[in-house]
């Protein structure tokens, strides 16, 4: 009997040990479970952190690209048509030709005119040989250079006048070619020639003097500005009072590059003829200096000028730091002063 309630005893504390038992699992796990919602809790808040950094990230817009600053464009000089009427020379030619043999002579383009020059006419100065004999009609021809394209061309980049000149002249002639209008525009300059031939008068041979050239410069030239500068220096025909020199700096700022150059003379009766060069320092270019042909104008008037348009690979070379020059030739008078210089410019892009 005893023995029954111990066993009934034992299997009660049997079954209130085992209840316990579960109910400490429960709370374990409770407390586990408490705890991996909070790492959960975690979790999410870092996710939300992320969120947020991606809406940030989203505003800032990573995928822009920097600007680069704005450059304006290169300067574009407005263009001005100029056009100045001068003559040009070769001169103490001393040829000597016959009409049996060594006929025909040719010049060099580049000695009368710059590209792009328009050459009206030339006029051929001779004499016989003796300086006595009467030549009589004198016969010849003449040649020049021209551009493939010109439809009045009588070969390969030549044209030959067609006809004959014939003039009469003592023991000293001369004779003009007027260049004909169809072939004015094809005049090739660079490496291009004049021909003068002679074929026929009372004496076997004949001197060729010298040559003039009338001609235009007629050409669209950048220009943003003009500027001039007295200078008041008497200049005579031989040296060494046969130069004037005008500092580029005193004329133009380091950003104004030359496109003309003009100088002006006055003198004390009309200058019926000056002939002189134009020229500018050009630094390690064509040895230092560029220079026109020499120019030749006339005028009924006291006042003259002579400008030189600048051939573009002069304009492009010009030393800034050098000087502008013009060197007096000739003159109808025993002096003349020059009265200033103006130079057109454009700005340097």
């Amino acid at each position: 009997m005893n023995e029954d309630k111990s066993k009934g005893k034992l299997t009660i504390y049997l079954i209130v040990f085992l209840i316990l038992g579960v109910l400490l699992v429960a709370l374990v796990l409770f407390v586990i479970g408490k705890n991996g919602s909070n790492d959960n809790n975690e979790k999410t808040a870092e996710v939300t952190r992320t969120t947020n950094a991606e809406e940030f990230t989203e505003n800032w817009d990573v995928n822009s690209v920097t600007k680069q600053p704005e450059t304006e464009p290169p300067h574009e000089s407005p263009l001005k048509m100029v056009v100045s009427e001068t003559e040009t020379e070769i001169t103490d030619i001393g040829e000597t030709l016959d009409k049996n043999s060594r006929k025909t002579y040719k010049m060099d383009l580049t000695k009368f005119a710059d590209t792009g020059d328009m050459i009206d006419s030339f006029t051929f100065y001779y004499h016989s040989a003796d300086q006595v004999s009467s030549l009589g009609e004198v016969k010849g021809g003449f040649g020049i250079s021209v551009d493939n394209k010109c439809e009045a061309k009588t070969d390969n980049i030549w044209y030959q006048t067609p006809e004959d000149f014939s003039v009469r002249a003592d023991s000293f002639g001369t004779v003009t070619w007027e260049i004909p209008e169809e072939i004015k525009d094809y005049v090739t300059v660079p490496k291009g020639s004049l021909l003068f031939g002679y074929w026929w008068s009372n004496v076997d041979k004949i001197v060729l003097d010298k040559v003039v050239c009338h001609k235009r410069t007629v050409k669209l030239i950048p220009c943003d500005g003009e500027k001039s500068t007295a200078i008041g220096k008497v200049l005579k025909p031989s040296e060494p009072d046969n130069t004037v020199a005008v500092e580029i700096p005193s004329v133009l700022e380091s950003y104004q590059v030359p496109s003309s150059v003009t100088f002006k003379f006055e003198g004390t009766a009309p200058v019926s003829e000056l002939k002189g060069r134009i020229g500018v320092d050009s630094g390690d270019f064509r040895g230092g200096i560029c220079e026109s042909v020499g120019l030749i104008v006339n005028s009924e008037k006291n006042e003259t000028e002579v400008t030189w348009v600048l051939p573009d690979v002069v304009r492009i070379n010009a030393d800034m730091s050098g000087s502008f020059r013009f060197t007096l030739e000739r003159c109808s008078l025993p002096e003349v002063t020059v009265k200033e210089i103006c130079v057109e410019y454009a700005l340097a892009g």
